[in-house]
This record gives structure tokens, sequence and C-alpha cells, in this order.
């Protein structure tokens, strides 16, 4: 299963009835208090763009066989992603939640589903019109209101395209709508007043009042809104202030190209005026309209005399490819290789001695943000010290400070993504793939192309593919489960290792041989991070381990592996950085020819602090699946 999102307790947000808008306090500007509308947490609700719009027609259409637009256009819809086997989101407008769209991982396909009000809003506009409806006789009309699931027996009448697990709407024959469910059986079947067991499942709902607002714009939004927007920036303003005062460093803010590091950005340039820089890392797998949205981003703060910094992996991610295997959620060597080690590059040749970076991390985003104090010290970039002003904003606060500064947003947001990053990234669900295949055919076909090269290779399933299988290193129990549904074999663990070892003990000696020749050469370019270096013939000794080009011998079986390691970094290694920036005597580099890193043999003290951060040997356990 999906780890869905993090889950903050009890979740709601207002609504003003009078201007039918959402409100991010208890008050509306115009109208006084508005009321309260409980949501599945964490409530981190979005406004939904033309184009969502557009889809939740084309899917309720394609289902209940009715356009929606006649109930949602011209209002303010949100969208409240919610925990789920993949993506889950539930629709509100006029101050109620009207239903769902679910991506189901089996079919690959979204599946809507209506709230007793959203059911009424249908029922009331289109009647016999629409499809996946039954009527149910008046008897069973308060059993079924008080959470009793429908017999076949209780059945008037039924719509004909009803099949299994079809959402559906219960009627009752006076005409009220009492519940929806899922079908568990077939039209005919419920039909049959003969046939026993359950024929819907209904759910427990409690029924809100439904009410079906005026229509209203962005502008009454940020009207209604506009005293507890103002409130919410102040506070955050204040914070960066005071946050700057206290640690004496440069202060630039780091900017993705997406919706929070833009908020951060309009934050800033209230505050600091020009008097910060912009840092942008280009990971080299961005969307090509992100690439694009930060040329005009960079040119319009040029014009500001703002400093614009850009770290850039360039193609690392693509060459590191062949050495680690496609990343995965358990295997996250993309970000150390594309962001971490040109992040920490880049900050140290411009600012050596540190910055203060605004970010625009919020705790709604994931379990680890949550516990995350709002100014840190990040471990893996050590000259750099964040900070995130928008820490306890949800997004709906985020879009709204967005639409009332009039800042310009990257238009990928109205092509149905919810996030900006890394077109190809791991952590996406298979909902979000879908959109991508919808959206943007061409980067998908470039990742799928890359993928069934592994799957060839790791002798995988059509499936690995199309149902994402490919995102763990190690299957989890909800993939294990998605692939017994599916009646597919995954190998549970895949593993590629184009470096292995043989390790054994002779006499008092550990011996390690490798599938390939030792080039002592290189070895020399690396082996003081072992220890202090003598250099023989025919074979190179670091601390008290001994290399030569057939094998390593070590009188510790630590030793030896720790040998293994530093032949893995010096063959392997795909130049990201990481390790030069953790160095605290600035002993590594990478070489520009090369790309590989070299070690000052004057420098180094040997501490091995940058085998801790090593993308090559941090990512795995270095027993699994390295021996021939």
């Amino acid at each position: 299963m999906r780890k869905g999102p993090v889950f903050l307790g009890k979740a709601h947000i207002y609504w003003c009835e009078d201007c039918n808008v959402p409100l991010i306090s208890e008050k509306c500007d115009i109208h006084g208090k508005g009321f309260r509308l409980n949501l599945t947490p964490p409530a981190d609700v979005r406004f939904a763009f033309k184009k969502d719009l557009d889809f939740i027609k084309r899917e309720f259409n394609r289902h209940y066989g009715v356009d929606v637009g006649e109930i949602i256009d011209g209002k303010i819809v949100l969208l409240n992603k919610i925990p789920g086997e993949d993506d889950v989101y539930e629709i509100i407008l006029d101050g109620y939640i009207f239903g769902w769209l679910r991506f189901d991982p089996i079919t690959l396909k979204w599946k809507p589903g209506l709230k007793v009000e959203g059911a009424i809003a249908l029922w009331r506009h289109f009647g016999r019109e629409m499809k996946k409806w039954l009527i149910v006789d008046k008897g069973a009309k308060e059993p079924i209101k008080n959470g009793a699931n429908v017999l076949p027996v209780g059945i008037i009448e039924a719509e004909a395209s009803i099949k299994v697990g079809d959402d559906v709407v219960v009627v009752s024959e006076d005409g009220e709508v009492i519940a929806t469910g899922i079908a568990k059986k077939e039209w005919e079947k419920l039909i049959d007043k003969n046939e026993r067991g359950t024929g819907i499942k209904t759910r427990h709902q409690k029924v809100v009042t439904y009410r079906e607002g005026r229509k209203a714009k962005m502008e009454d939004v940020i009207k209604a809104n506009k005293s507890a927007l103002e409130e919410k920036v102040n506070e955050a303003k204040r914070f960066m202030r005071k946050t700057s005062e206290n640690i004496n460093r440069p202060v630039g803010v780091a900017f993705s190209g997406g919706k929070d590091s833009l908020a951060v950005l309009g934050l800033m340039l209230e505050e600091f005026g020009e008097n910060f820089f912009v840092f942008f890392n280009n990971t080299g797998i961005e969307f090509p309209e992100t690439l694009e949205y930060i040329d005009t981003v960079k040119e319009n703060l040029r014009e500001k005399n703002i400093k614009f910094i850009i770290a850039d992996a360039k193609d690392a991610f693509w060459s590191a490819l062949s050495v680690f295997s496609p990343p995965g959620r358990d295997y996250r060597w993309c970000c150390k290789v594309t962001k971490l080690g040109p992040i920490t590059l880049t900050i140290k040749k411009y600012y050596p001695n540190g910055v203060l970076m605004f970010v625009g991390q919020r705790k709604y985003e994931s379990i680890h943000r949550y516990k995350q104090p709002r100014v840190w010290r990040n471990p893996w970039v050590p000259n750099e010290i964040g900070a995130s002003p928008i820490f306890h904003w949800n997004a709906l606060e985020v879009w709204l400070y967005i639409f009332s500064r009039g800042l310009k947003y990257n238009p990928l947001y109205e092509n149905r993504l919810d996030r900006i990053g890394c077109f190809m990234c791991p952590s996406s669900s298979l909902a979000e793939f879908q959109t991508l295949k919808e959206e943007k055919p061409e980067l998908w076909k470039k990742w799928e192309n890359e993928l069934r090269k592994w799957r060839k290779r790791f002798g995988m399933p059509e499936a690995w593919i199309e149902h994402g299988f490919w995102r763990w290193r190690e299957l989890t129990k909800g993939q294990k489960a998605v692939a017994r549904e599916l009646g597919i074999k995954i190998p549970e663990k895949r593993v590629w290792e184009p470096i292995r070892y043989t390790l054994k003990k002779e006499n008092e000696e550990f011996v390690l041989k490798i599938n390939t020749k030792i080039i002592l050469n290189r070895m020399k370019e690396v082996a003081p991070i072992l220890g202090p270096v003598f250099e023989g013939e025919n074979f190179l000794k670091a601390s008290n381990i001994i290399f030569t080009e057939n094998e390593v011998r070590a009188s510790d079986e630590n030793e030896a592996i720790q040998a293994y390691y530093l032949i893995k970094r010096a063959y392997e290694c795909v130049g990201c950085g990481v390790c030069v920036g953790r160095c605290p005597e600035n002993a590594l580099r990478i070489n520009s020819n090369t790309r590989k890193i070299e070690v000052d043999w004057e420098r180094c003290i040997h501490c091995r602090e940058c085998v801790e951060v090593c993308p090559l040997l941090k990512i795995k356990n270095p027993q699994e699946g390295s021996q021939l």
C-alpha cells in the first residue's frame, strides 16, 4: 500500500455560506463568522484549476453518465489529497464534500464516488437521467439511513449499468437520497427478489445539510480572507527577519519552481527587498516547463538586482543510472547525486562560510518534515542552515498568498500536477505517472525506455513498469499484496551490483577478491581515506590493508569490507560531490576530466567521514547482493 499524507489529527477548514468560499480562519472579512467543515486529514487542500475541473467532469461523466459541470462550473472547488492505496482526492464545493476520485492501482483507472450530499446534488439535477442508482421500498429507508446494507428483496428498481464494485446512489421510493455505497452484485441479481446476501454495502455517513451556493471567483476568496492571510504573512516575515538577525550568514531562498518556494520568494521580496540571493538546483531531470519558468523568474529578478545562483547536476542522473539501477523509495541515491552533491559544492564555491537558506518546507508534506524544527542544520549540506517561514501554512494558504500578490506561478500546476520536481521521482504515485503519461507523454516515454532496459536485466514482468513496482528495491507488504491480486510474480528484491566480491579467511588474514582487475594507480588517488599510504612494487598499502592487482589482504574482516567500499568508490564514483562538502579538511576534490573523487594526501586525516555519506555505500547493506 502507498504511504498516505501525514496525519495531523482532526482536520477542518471554514466556509462562508454567503460568499460561498473557503476560509482560512473562523471569520469572513465581509460576512463575519463562517461554519466549520470537517475534512479527512491532513486537509492540505488546494484550489482546482480548469484542467482539474475538466478531469473531474470527465471521470464523473464516464461513471454516472451526466455532466457535473452543471453543479461545479463557476464555483470555487477544492481538492484534498487523502490517504489511500494510491492517490485519492476529496472534492469540496458549496461548503460540503461532494465526493472523491480514487486511483485504483489494480485497474490503473480513476474511480469516482459520491458523498450523500453529492448524490443529492446529482439526483436533484438529473434524476433518472444519471446512471448507477437504485430505488428501495419505504420499509428499507430507515434501516439503511441507520447504516444497514441494501438487500435485493428491498430493491424496487435499479439502473441497468450497475456492475460489481460500482459506486451507486441509493434512493427511497419517495425520492429521497438516503445513502451511497458499493455494489456487491450485478444489476440482474440486484433486482432478483430471490437473491440472497448483501446487494449494496452502504457507507456509514453523517449527512451534512445539503446546500447549493452561488457562483464565486478567486477575488471573492481573497476579499473574505484578507485579514487572516495578512496575519500569517506578517508572522512569516517577522520570523524571517528575526532568524536572519540571529544567524549572521548571507541570506538566500531555495527556489525550486514550485508553489511553496514561490511563496517564500514573495515573502523575501516583501521583507528584504534586494538584499538576498536566489538559489536554484537544476537536477537534470526537471520538466522543460520548469526550466523555462525559472529563466523567466531569473530575468525578472535580474531587473531587481537580485543575485541568482544555479547548482547544475547536468547529466549526473543519467550517468549514475548505469551504476545504481533505477532509484526507489527505499533506494534514494538520486537525491544525493542530483541535489545534495551539486548544492553542497555550489554553496561552498559562492559562500565558503555558509548560508542561511529560507525554504518552502511545510509540515503537511511528510512525517519527517512534520517532526522537523522550523530552523535546522542540514546534515547532508553542512554549510547550510535551513529555515521555513511557511512551515505551518497549508496549501490553501500558500495558493491564497500567491493569488493575492498576483505572483506568476509554474504553468505545470494547471496541467493537473500536484507538485513540481523531478518528472520521474520514485516517490510519485501511480496516479501521478498516469497524469504524466497523459499530459507529458514524451517525458514518460523517455523514462519508460530506460525502465525497459532494466526490466530485461532484472528479468521482471511487464507489470514491473506498468504497475510501478520499480519504485521499490525491496517490495513492501502492500506491494506484495498488489502483485498477488494481479496474479503476477515480482521478485521481492532487485539487486544490481557491478562490482562484487568474495571474502575468505586464510590463516590470520582476510582475503578479498573482486570480479575485475584492481587498478593500483586509481586506488592511489583514494587510498589515503583508509590511512597512511605506502606505495611498493606491484602493491599499495593503506593503513594495514594491502592492495594488489588481484586481491586485497587485511588482518581484520571489517577492514577488508572497508577496502571493498573504497574500490567501489574508486571505480563507480559518479562525481556527485556529497563527500567533498562533508570533508572537514577540504581534502577531497572532483577531477574535472574523469568526474571522480581524488584525495589530497597532505590534508586527509583518514577520519572516513566521507565514507558515511557516499550514496554508493549508504543506500544498502554492504553484505547484501555483493558477493560473487
